[in-house]
C-alpha cells in the first residue's frame, strides 16, 4: 500500500509538471537554401489564437503546454506539425510546398515570388519549351499559355502574329510588347528579314513570362494594351568552366496534298466538260507542285561557355541555323552571338550586368508560286527549247498564268540584316539606407538591313513583255536607344507581419529609322554591274520618334494574407499631335491568400495554395506609323503638271490626315483564382476577364471635299473582348524512376465591335479581307455586334440532298439561270446584289486548347504537345478561285480544284457561303523522345533526342491546312505550304 501511494504521488506530480506552460524557442529556415524564414506563423494546434511569428532572423519564442503540438505555417511551404514533448528548443527546416510557389517571376521593372503575384502572369521555363529547330523564341511557348494564339505564315524563319486574349485594334498593331532581358524592343516588320525576333537565339532562352491583364502590363503604359511577353536569356552561374553544345539536323517534307487535278484527271475533266479543248492539250504529265517543292534538309548548332565566381559570372556563345523551306529556293540562315556578364561588387551591394545579342540573318524569299502551280496546265512540259522566255514553256497570252518553275528560277529576292541589342545595367543598394535600391539601364538596339529583288529580262511579266527585267534595291538602318532609371524602396513591418515596396522611375526611348530604295526597268550590264536605262524611281525617308515616361508601383503585403498592387504610368509619344501626346495609365490589383485565414485551417489538408485575385487597369496602344497627325507634301506625277508660260510645273500634293488622332486605350477587368491541391500535385488558375478598347484607330473613307485624301486614319469606335481561361498542371506519377506530368490549358474569347464611326448605328459596315479571283472583292466586314474577322457572303440555297444548288440546273423551270436560283433573296426585291449579303461566321476560334505530356522513365524521356482550335472558320479562296468548269473552256487551259466536281459549279461563285468552312482542328504538334547517358570523365551531361512536328491533324477543312490561313485573317489564298519535320539532335555539357 505504501508503494502504491508513493507511485500515485509521483504520477500526480509528473502530470502537474507536464501541464505547466513552458517557453519554447528556436529558428525556422528553408530546407533547400537553409535561409531564415521571416514571418512564419507559429501556433498551438487547435488554438490559432495562441501563436507568434518569426522575426528577421527566423527566430521565434512562444509559451505553450509541455505536451502541446506546434504548427508552423508559411505560404509556399509545407505545413509542419511538431509535438513539443516538454522541449524548450525546437529548430525547424520547412520544405517547399511544391516548386510552383517557390518560383521567382520576372515582371515589369523587377521580379516577385509567384505567391505574391496579384496580376495574371504565366511563366514558361526551359524544361517546358517546345522542342525542335526554332528560328525565333516565341515558338517555344506555342500551346503552353492559355489565351495566347501564335499564328505563323509557314515560311522558314517566318513572321508570327501573337494574339493574347484577342486583338484590341483595327489598324494599330495587336501584337504584345516584347521585352528582352528588361529592354522593350521595336518589333516592327522589316522588309530585309522575315521575322524581327529572329535575332534572339531560341536556344539561349531560359524562360518566357507572359503578362496578360492590365494590372501586370500597365507598368508599360502606352505599349501594354495587347499584353507583354518578357524573354529572359540564360546567364552564367557560379562554378567551374562549363561548355555546352546542342545541335540537330532535320528534314522537312510537304505536309499535305493539294486538291488540284492530276494530269490524268485533268484530261478526263476536259473530255467531260470541255471536249472541244482536248485536241489542244499537251502530251506530258507534269506535277507542278512537285516541281516547285522539295524535301528540305536543315541544320542547327549552338555552343556556349559559362562559369565564374561570386564576383564575376559569364556566358558567351554562338549559334548557326540554316533552315531550308519546302518551297524551292526559300531559305533562312542565322548566325547569332551572345555575351552575358554579371558582376557583384561591394559585398553584394553593387550589381553590374552587361548583355549583348547579335545576329546576322540571310533570307532568300521564294516568290509565291503555289497558286500558279495549282493552276498551270499539267499536260505541259516545264521546258520548251523554242520558248522566247528563257527556255521555259509559257503561254503567249499576256493574261495567262506564268510557268511557276520559270518564276522561281528567274527571280532572285534576297534580304540580309544585322541586328545587335546591347544593354548595360546597374543595381546599387544604398549603404546608408538599406531599404533603397537604385537601378539604371542603358540599351542600344541597332539594325541594318538590305533587300534586293531581281527579275531576269527573260521572265514573262504579265501584260509587260518588254520591260527588260526589273531590279529593286533597298537599305534600312534603325537605331533605338532606351534609358531607364528607377528606385525601389522595400520595407518590412514585422510587428504586423507585413511588408511593402515602392518603385518609381523614368524611361526615355528614341528611335531613328532611315530607309532608301530605288527600282527600275530596262536593265543592262555595265562592267559587271546591273544598271537601269529607263523608269528609275528613287526615294528615301528619315523618321524619328520618341517616348518619354514616368511610372510608379506599390506592392503591399498585409499580414501575409492580403496583397495590394497599384501602378501608374504617364507616357508622352511623338506619334500624336499637340494636346494628345500624353496618356495616363493606372492599374490596381488585390490578392487574398485564403489559406492564411483562421477559418480556413481545415482546408490545409487538401489545399496547398488558394488565392483569390481581382485586378483592373488601363493600357494604351501607340503602335502606328509616325507623324500620321500632320500633313506632308510630295510632288505629283509628271502627267499632272501645269503649264506656266513655257514651263511645266509639277504639283505639290498633301496627305490627308486627322490632326486629332489619339491613343487607343484598353480598360481591363480580371477576376482569378490560383489553386493547388495535395502538395501541388494538381495546381492551376482560373480567369474571367473583360477588355474594352476605346478610340479605335482605323483608315476610313472621308466625305467629298473635306480632306486632302479620300481615306484617313482616325479614331472611329470601340471593341470588347470577353473570355475565360483555365490552366491546370498535374503530377500524375512521381516515383523514383518514373514521373508523369500533364499540363492543360483552355481559353475562350469573344471579340465584338461595339461602336463604329463614333456612332451607335448597328448597320454601319466597312469591307475588309480582300480575295483573289476578281478585282476589288472583299469577303469580310467590320460591323457593330460582330468580330473583327467576320465573313459576309451570299447564303447558298441547299437542294433536297442538303448540298448547295448548282448553277448548271434550272431550279425554277423558267428557262432562265440566274443568281436567284442558287442564292437566297434576303430582302425579297427580286434581284441578288450587295443588299443580300449576310454576315456569318468568324475566322477567330471560339476555344483554344493546349495539352502537354511529359514522361521520364529512368534515362528515357518523352514529351508531346497537342493543340486545338475550335469554332474558327476559313474562306477557301483556293477552291472559290479555281472550283468551276468555265476555267476549262479557254484555249489557255487552266487546272481546276476538285471542289468543282463536288459543288458542280459552272461559273465562279466567289461570294458563296459554300466556301466558308469549319476549320476546327486537333493537332499532334510536337513529339520528342530522348535518352540521357550517364555522366563520365568527359561529359557531365549527354543526351540524344528525336523530334517530329506537325505529325497529325484532325479536321474537316478541305484545304491544305486549317491553321495557317489564320495568319491571313482566315483567308486561304495560296499560302506557303505547310511542312512536316523530322529532327535528330544531341545535347552535351562538358
Amino acid at each position: 500500500m505504501k508503494k502504491f501511494f508513493s507511485l500515485l504521488l509521483f504520477t500526480l506530480l509528473a502530470i502537474k509538471g507536464i501541464s505547466q506552460d513552458i517557453t519554447v524557442t528556436g529558428s525556422v529556415v528553408s530546407q533547400n537554401e537553409n535561409e531564415p524564414l521571416i514571418g512564419v506563423n507559429v501556433f498551438v494546434k487547435g488554438n490559432m489564437q495562441k501563436g507568434t511569428i518569426t522575426d528577421f532572423d527566423g527566430m521565434y519564442s512562444i509559451t505553450v503546454g509541455a505536451m502541446d503540438t506546434l504548427v508552423f505555417s508559411y505560404t509556399g511551404f509545407q505545413r509542419t506539425e511538431i509535438p513539443v514533448n516538454a522541449r524548450t528548443v525546437i529548430d525547424v527546416a520547412m520544405s517547399v510546398a511544391g516548386e510552383l510557389l517557390d518560383e521567382i517571376v520576372v515582371v515589369g521593372y523587377g521580379a516577385v515570388d509567384k505567391k505574391d503575384l496579384t496580376g495574371v502572369v504565366t511563366k514558361v521555363g526551359e524544361e517546358e519549351f517546345n522542342k525542335g529547330s526554332l528560328a525565333s523564341p516565341e515558338s517555344l511557348i506555342n500551346g503552353k499559355v492559355a489565351g495566347l494564339q501564335i499564328k505563323s505564315n509557314g515560311e522558314p524563319g517566318g513572321r508570327t502574329q501573337l494574339r493574347l486574349r484577342g486583338g484590341t485594334s483595327l489598324d494599330a498593331s495587336s501584337d504584345p510588347l516584347i521585352v528582352i532581358d528588361g529592354v522593350p524592343i521595336d518589333n516592327r516588320d522589316v522588309a530585309s528579314q522575315r521575322n524581327p525576333l529572329n535575332f534572339v537565339n531560341a536556344a539561349n532562352v531560359e524562360s518566357i513570362t507572359v503578362l496578360k491583364d492590365a494590372s501586370a502590363a500597365a507598368i508599360y503604359g502606352s505599349r501594354g494594351a495587347n499584353g507583354v511577353i518578357i524573354i529572359t536569356t540564360k546567364q552564367g552561374k557560379k562554378g567551374g568552366l562549363r561548355v555546352s553544345y546542342n545541335g540537330n539536323a532535320n528534314i522537312s517534307i510537304l505536309g499535305a496534298t493539294p486538291n488540284n487535278l492530276s494530269p490524268n484527271n485533268f484530261r478526263a475533266a476536259i473530255l467531260a466538260k470541255a471536249p472541244q479543248e482536248f485536241e489542244f492539250l499537251g502530251d506530258v504529265n507534269t506535277d507542278w507542285i512537285d516541281e516547285v517543292t522539295q524535301n528540305a534538309i536543315s541544320q542547327e548548332h549552338n555552343l556556349s561557355v559559362s562559369g565564374g565566381s561570386e564576383a564575376l559570372r559569364f556566358l558567351v556563345g554562338g549559334g548557326f541555323l540554316r533552315s531550308n523551306g519546302v518551297l524551292k529556293t526559300s531559305r533562312h540562315q542565322n548566325t547569332s552571338l551572345t555575351a552575358n556578364l554579371n558582376s557583384t561588387l561591394l559585398d553584394g551591394d553593387l550589381k553590374i550586368n552587361f548583355q549583348s545579342k547579335s545576329a546576322f540573318t540571310d533570307d532568300v524569299f521564294a516568290p509565291n508560286v503555289i497558286g500558279a502551280a495549282l493552276t498551270f496546265d499539267p499536260t505541259r512540259p516545264v521546258l520548251d527549247p523554242d520558248s522566247e522566255f528563257g527556255g521555259y514553256y509559257q503561254w503567249r497570252d499576256p493574261l495567262a498564268v506564268n510557268n511557276p518553275v520559270s518564276t522561281l528560277d528567274l527571280t532572285d529576292e534576297t534580304g540580309s540584316a544585322t541586328r545587335s541589342l546591347n544593354n548595360l545595367s546597374f543595381e546599387y543598394r544604398l549603404p546608408f539606407m538599406r531599404e533603397i535600391t537604385v537601378h539604371s539601364s542603358w540599351s542600344y538596339d541597332y539594325l541594318k538591313g538590305e533587300k534586293r529583288r531581281y527579275q531576269d529580262p527573260l521572265l514573262k511579266d504579265g501584260n509587260v513583255f518588254d520591260r527588260g527585267g526589273y531590279l529593286f534595291n533597298e537599305d534600312l538602318q534603325n537605331y533605338t536607344a532606351v534609358i531607364e532609371n528607377y528606385l525601389k524602396y522595400t520595407r518590412k513591418l514585422p510587428s504586423i507581419n507585413s511588408s511593402f515596396d515602392f518603385t518609381f522611375g523614368h524611361s526615355w526611348q528614341e528611335t531613328d529609322q532611315q530607309n532608301r530604295w530605288e527600282d527600275g526597268n530596262e536593265l543592262q550590264e555595265v562592267d559587271g554591274e546591273l544598271t537601269y536605262t529607263t523608269d528609275i524611281k528613287q526615294d528615301s525617308f528619315l523618321v524619328q520618334n520618341r517616348l518619354i515616361s514616368f511610372f510608379g508601383r506599390l506592392n503591399f503585403n498585409l499580414n501575409e494574407k492580403y496583397l495590394i498592387t497599384a501602378s501608374l504610368r504617364r507616357d508622352g509619344s511623338s506619334r500624336f499631335g499637340d494636346g494628345n501626346k500624353w496618356g495616363l495609365f493606372p492599374a490596381v490589383a488585390l490578392g487574398w491568400r485564403i489559406l492564411e485565414e483562421d477559418f480556413a485551417s481545415g482546408l490545409n489538408d487538401i489545399f496547398t495554395n488558394l488565392k483569390l485575385r481581382l485586378s483592373w487597369g488601363i493600357t494604351g496602344n501607340e503602335d502606328i506609323d509616325d507623324f500620321l497627325f500632320t500633313t506632308f507634301y510630295s510632288y505629283g506625277q509628271p502627267d499632272a503638271s501645269y503649264l506656266f508660260g513655257n514651263e511645266f510645273v509639277q504639283t505639290l500634293r498633301g496627305t490627308g490626315v486627322d490632326p486629332n488622332i489619339k491613343w487607343e486605350q484598353t480598360s481591363s477587368l480580371n477576376l482569378g483564382i490560383d489553386f493547388g491541391f495535395w502538395n501541388n500535385r494538381i495546381s492551376g488558375s482560373l480567369e474571367l476577364y473583360e477588355k474594352n478598347t476605346n478610340d479605335l484607330l482605323f483608315t476610313v473613307a472621308t466625305s467629298a471635299f473635306t480632306n486632302l485624301s479620300d481615306r484617313i486614319l482616325t479614331n472611329i469606335g470601340e471593341m470588347k473582348n470577353r473570355g475565360v481561361e483555365l490552366a491546370v498542371n498535374t503530377v500524375i506519377v512521381d516515383k523514383e524512376n518514373l514521373r508523369f506530368d500533364l499540363g492543360f490549358n483552355v481559353a475562350h474569347n469573344r471579340n465584338e465591335i461595339t461602336k463604329l464611326d463614333n456612332s451607335e448605328l448597328r448597320d454601319q459596315i466597312y469591307e475588309t479581307g480582300g480575295i483573289s479571283g476578281d478585282v476589288g472583292q472583299n469577303i469580310q466586314v467590320l460591323k457593330v455586334g460582330e468580330t473583327v474577322e467576320t465573313f459576309r457572303t451570299f447564303k447558298h440555297i441547299l437542294d433536297e440532298n442538303g448540298r448547295p444548288r448548282t448553277d448548271t440546273r434550272d431550279w425554277d423551270g423558267d428557262g432562265l439561270l440566274t443568281d436567284l436560283d442558287i442564292y437566297e433573296d434576303i430582302n425579297n426585291d427580286g434581284i441578288i446584289n450587295e443588299n443580300d449579303l449576310v454576315v456569318g461566321e468568324s475566322a477567330l476560334p471560339d476555344v483554344i486548347l493546349g495539352l502537354t505530356a511529359n514522361v521520364n522513365y529512368k534515362k528515357w524521356s518523352l514529351s508531346a504537345t497537342i493543340r486545338s482550335h475550335i469554332g474558327n472558320h476559313v474562306y477557301n479562296n483556293v477552291s472559290s478561285e479555281a472550283g468551276y468548269y468555265e476555267r476549262l473552256t479557254d484555249r489557255v487551259t487552266n487546272n481546276i480544284n476538285e471542289s468543282a466536281f463536288i459543288n458542280d459549279f459552272e461559273r465562279r461563285q466567289l461570294r458563296s457561303d459554300v466556301y466558308i468552312e469549319d476549320a476546327s482542328f486537333v493537332r499532334l504538334d510536337n513529339v520528342t523522345i530522348g535518352y540521357n547517358f550517364s555522366s563520365n570523365r568527359i561529359f557531365s551531361d549527354l543526351s540524344v533526342f528525336a523530334t517530329v512536328t506537325n505529325i497529325l491533324t484532325i479536321t474537316d477543312y478541305s484545304g491544305l491546312d486549317p491553321e495557317l490561313p489564320q495568319f491571313n485573317r482566315g483567308i486561304d489564298n495560296n499560302i506557303y505550304p505547310i511542312s512536316r519535320n523530322f529532327l535528330l539532335g544531341v545535347r552535351a555539357n562538358f
